[in-house]
């Protein structure tokens, strides 16, 4: 009882835990379910807005282009109505999406081939906005679903475009909407447009829009049943443009929150065999707790027995007369039976069904044979007790005589311990043989003395290939290899070690070599002294030690060495002989690590394969060859005369073309050259002066450059300019200049680009040719560039001051871009400065595209939403691809001055500008052309539709007072 109420609050203490476990498990779960409810909800919101915003801005787009498109043709047929037809037909065929353009007078009368529009004075004057298109009421039309798009022509009369609304299901379809999920285009008034979802299109119904969606910039989500399906979505609606159109996107409610259900129902389950496992818990310990007590009872009452009968002697004394069947007994002679005597004797037949089975007719036959013979007796045997328990009894006697009667006597001794011990004994032997034999590392035992092996377990037999009988007859001598047996041998013969550690070779019966740890261990036996081996096999480890040293000096991509591995073998190599000095040709390959990210990694690692198994072939014929990432090999020839020989193998490799996969792709290549005597530590210097040779002639376009010391003077004067960058950094001595950029089919001044600019203490200027690269490699570019966009912000401001909305461009390094352009910091700046959307322009190069295009969406993406407007500079000039074009937030294409310069005389420069131009406008961007310098080209330009251009035909850089007066005077 004792026990069973020291028990009882442990029973309490689990019940209150697994109910509190349970309690907090419950609430956690309905927390996390309802947690789980909200983030599913609002990653709804998020991505039905994200749906109706870029929707919304294609939206924009294709109506920004058609109003560029009437504003053309009420620019081309100024005041003269009749040549309307042919400007009308012309932006008909080029704009599949417009069913067609009448032009009308005010009253609503065609003026070209066309129906009259009574109603174009009920909605021709309704507000749309900032912009000048007013948009009529949806009909239906011979080609399907129209509606009217109107634009003043500026001379009273009406341009009006009926747009087909299927161009608006290309803007649509192919969102990720799911199931029951919708995108839909309305009208401020609620007439369904377009719509993208299960089911009809149900274009030309009118539904009920919520008030703030009318409102221009309206961005905004909704839990709504939708008036056109009934089914009830987390919707976003947008209208940022300034055409009163709006945007929704829907997901379904219940198809977002179908695997929360899931989860609800899962969860349930959980708590429910939550508490059906703890209520059975407790039950089963309430029954162990009682068994427990019951159980407790017993132990006292048996230890009670026992402490009784350990009170007794360890020694039974017996007596049987000749003829009698009971034996006569001492207390303890029965105690250790278990039997109780009657009047001081006990059945002799009792001792003998007390006896184990298994020694019972053993006892009995000899006992009797013994009592028969007279002759002593003496003998082990084992009683069963009536508690069930077995006991291990040595009994002895003999034959004596007693006042003349023959009587047999003796005693009866416990050696239950003494036989336990003994099988204790057994049993550690039997482990210690199984330990041995099922060790997983091969093992043997030998003679110290005589090096014979007295054992071997199953392990070194299978590795070693040799028998058990063959392995004992052996000595461990002969497992050495014959390179390390004399060594082994006398290491092995050594007395007082005790123990030992080494790496042998060891050889198996079939000649295998096997480079083996082997620990060993002495123990004392019968026989004398004796050693214990295992033997590790470290073969796979000393390969990997040695395939980690090959990576430490190699590079993994093409197997050559690394530069500093290079320099390290050139150094031993002048160590072991002594030369006359050796050669070093450092190549660079151009643009060879574009080649995986604009083609493909497989093709990538093809052409770098190819390139280094080239170069690898010329090394072995000359020296030596290393490869340092990702685009520079370096060639030691150990002869300075093969020098020659070494650079026309290199120049011929190089100038082969590669074929891989994507086609043939040329290798060009800069090859820097340096020799130098044989020197301590003096392979480093000549691979670097090498390297400086490849450098210059990379700058030079030069294929082969052999060092000089005046390369060192030069990159001695380049450091010394990067000292000067820095401090004219520091010292604020860098300007800006700004060229206007004029926009071409009314020579208005729209934007000026600011260009970096740096002057001297004589007041001449540093070419931005060459300090700006130099700034690029160094990474001062980063700050330079963000002081650039301060000064270009603050320059905004003043423009807006002076009641001028021109913007301003800047031109952003890849360097500084891939540095991380913070968009907090533009949001501050238009903060501070005031800037109106639209006022600062970025222009980024394509190589900023190459490096990771999704990262740099997403930045330009988020540069967009601050009002920054972005162009791509020096368009057609790079690698970029189609795709990323066609995906990227741009608002204009700058096209090179390369293809300008002889655009009014060069077929070919025609040809891609007008490409080019097409390109851009299809995809709703402004096209800028760069460096146009004469008037030829200017009307080239204009008569191909670009809409921007700059370059000294209009205005050369100048200080920012010039041009604030160069625009007061426009």
């Amino acid at each position: 009882m004792r026990g069973d109420s020291r028990r009882r609050p442990s029973v309490a203490t689990a019940r209150a835990i697994g109910i509190a476990l349970g309690a907090a498990m419950t609430v956690g779960l309905i927390v996390l379910l309802l947690l789980d409810r909200q983030t599913r909800m609002q990653a709804a919101d998020r991505q039905s807005l994200t749906m109706a915003t870029g929707v919304d801005r294609l939206l924009h787009l294709e109506l920004r282009n058609i109003e560029r498109a009437l504003g053309g043709i009420a620019a081309e047929i100024g005041g003269e109505p009749a040549s309307a037809q042919d400007a009308i037909a012309g932006v008909v065929a080029r704009h599949a999406e417009l069913a067609s353009i009448v032009l009308y007078d005010a009253q609503g009368r065609a003026l070209s081939a066309g129906p009259d529009a009574s109603e174009l004075h009920v909605w021709k004057t309704a507000a749309s906005g900032a912009t000048a298109l007013r948009v009529g009421a949806l009909r239906h039309g011979d080609a399907g679903w129209e509606l009217p798009l109107a634009f003043p022509d500026g001379h009273g009369r009406w341009l009006v475009a009926r747009l087909l609304t299927r161009e608006f299901d290309a803007m649509t379809e192919g969102f990720d909407v799911g199931r029951f999920g919708s995108i839909v285009i309305y009208t401020h008034d609620g007439w369904v447009v377009s719509r993208f979802g299960r089911g009809p299109s149900q274009v030309g119904q009118q539904v009920e829009l919520p008030a703030s969606a009318a409102l221009h910039g309206a961005r905004f989500n909704i839990l709504r049943v939708s008036q056109l399906d009934r089914i009830e979505r987390a919707m976003g609606f947008s209208r940022t443009s300034d055409y009163p159109l709006v945007v929704s996107g829907g997901l379904s409610v219940r198809e977002v929150l179908a695997p929360w259900r899931v989860y609800v129902g899962t969860a349930l389950a959980l708590v429910v065999a939550y508490w059906i496992a703890l209520a059975a818990v407790l039950v089963r310990l309430r029954a162990n707790e009682r068994a427990q007590a019951d159980l407790l009872a017993e132990i006292e009452t048996q230890t009670r027995w026992l402490r009784q009968a350990q009170l007794a002697s360890q020694i039974g004394v017996w007596r049987v007369e000749a003829g009698d069947d009971r034996v006569r007994v001492t207390d303890e002679m029965a105690a250790l039976f278990g039997l109780v005597p009657e009047g001081g004797t006990i059945a002799l037949e009792a001792f003998f069904e007390h006896m184990h089975p298994d020694d019972r007719a053993r006892a009995f036959e000899q006992f009797s044979d013994l009592r028969r013979r007279r002759q002593p007796y003496e003998q082990e045997y084992r009683v069963m007790l009536p508690d069930g328990r077995t006991r291990w009894l040595k009994g002895s006697g003999a034959t004596v005589s007693d006042g003349g009667r023959e009587v047999m006597t003796g005693t009866v001794i416990d050696i239950t311990e003494r036989r336990d011990a003994q099988m204790r004994v057994e049993r550690a032997e039997m482990q210690f043989r199984q330990l041995f034999e099922r060790n997983p590392l091969p093992a043997w035992l030998y003679d110290v003395g005589t090096l014979d092996v007295l054992a071997v377990n199953e392990a070194a037999m299978e590795v070693y290939g040799y028998s058990r009988e063959t392995f004992v007859g052996m000595r461990v001598t002969d497992l050495l290899a014959p390179e390390d047996r004399d060594a082994g041998t006398d290491v092995i013969l050594r007395r007082g070690e005790g123990s030992s550690e080494r790496t042998w070779t060891l050889v198996t019966r079939d000649g295998r070599r096997i480079q083996a740890r082997v620990h060993a261990r002495d123990i004392e036996m019968e026989v004398g002294r004796a050693r214990l081996v295992l033997a590790e096999d470290i073969g796979a480890r000393l390969a990997y030690e040695r395939e980690l040293a090959w990576r430490a000096s190699h590079d993994p991509a093409t197997g050559m060495l690394t530069l500093a591995a290079l320099a390290q073998q050139i150094d031993a190599q002048c160590a072991l002989r002594p030369c006359d000095g050796f050669a070093v040709a450092y190549v660079q390959l151009r643009d060879l690590e574009l080649i995986a990210p604009t083609l493909g990694r497989r093709t990538g690692e093809a052409v770098l394969r190819e390139a280094a198994g080239r170069f690898a072939r010329i090394a072995e014929r000359y020296g030596l060859g290393s490869h340092a990432p990702p685009e520079t090999f370096a060639i030691a020839a150990f002869d300075p005369a093969d020098l020659p020989a070494l650079v026309e193998d290199l120049v011929a490799a190089s100038q082969s073309p590669v074929e891989a996969d994507a086609g043939m792709f040329p290798l060009e290549a800069w090859i820097g050259l340096a020799d130098g005597p044989c020197e301590d530590g003096g392979a480093e210097h000549v691979i670097a002066h090498a390297a400086l040779a490849a450098f210059q002639a990379r700058r030079g376009r030069t294929a082969v450059v052999r060092y000089d010391t005046e390369m060192a003077a030069q990159a001695a004067e380049r450091l010394a300019l990067l000292r000067r960058l820095r401090k004219a950094f520091d010292q604020r001595q860098f300007e800006l200049f700004y060229q206007p950029i004029q926009r071409l089919d009314d020579g208005r001044i729209v934007a000026f680009e600011a260009l970096l600019r740096w002057r001297q203490a004589d007041g001449s200027f540093v070419p931005p040719a060459q300090f700006v690269p130099l700034c690029e490699e160094s990474g001062l570019i980063v700050p330079i560039g963000t002081w650039v966009i301060d000064q270009a912000a603050r320059a905004s401001q003043r423009l807006a001051e002076a009641g001028a909305e021109v913007a301003i461009a800047v031109n952003v390094s890849a360097v500084q871009f891939e540095a991380g352009l913070p968009v907090e910091a533009i949001r501050a700046l238009r903060q501070t400065q005031a800037l109106r959307p639209g006022a600062l322009h970025l222009e980024l190069t394509e190589s900023v595209l190459l490096r990771d295009p999704d990262a740099v969406r997403a930045q330009m993406g988020r540069l967009r939403d601050e009002g920054v407007c972005l162009s791509i500079d020096d368009f057609g000039t790079g690698f970029s691809s189609m795709a990323y074009l066609r995906d990227l937030p741009l608002d204009a294409l700058k096209i090179d001055r390369v293809f300008v310069r002889d655009v009014a005389h060069d077929v070919h420069s025609a040809a891609i500008c007008r490409a080019l131009i097409d390109l851009g406008h299809g995809l709703g961007l402004s096209i800028i052309a760069e460096g146009v310098e004469d008037a030829a080209q200017c009307d080239w330009l204009i008569a191909h539709g670009c809409d921007q251009a700059q370059g000294y035909h209009f205005g050369r850089p100048m200080p920012f007072e010039d041009a604030l007066a160069l625009l007061q005077a426009r």
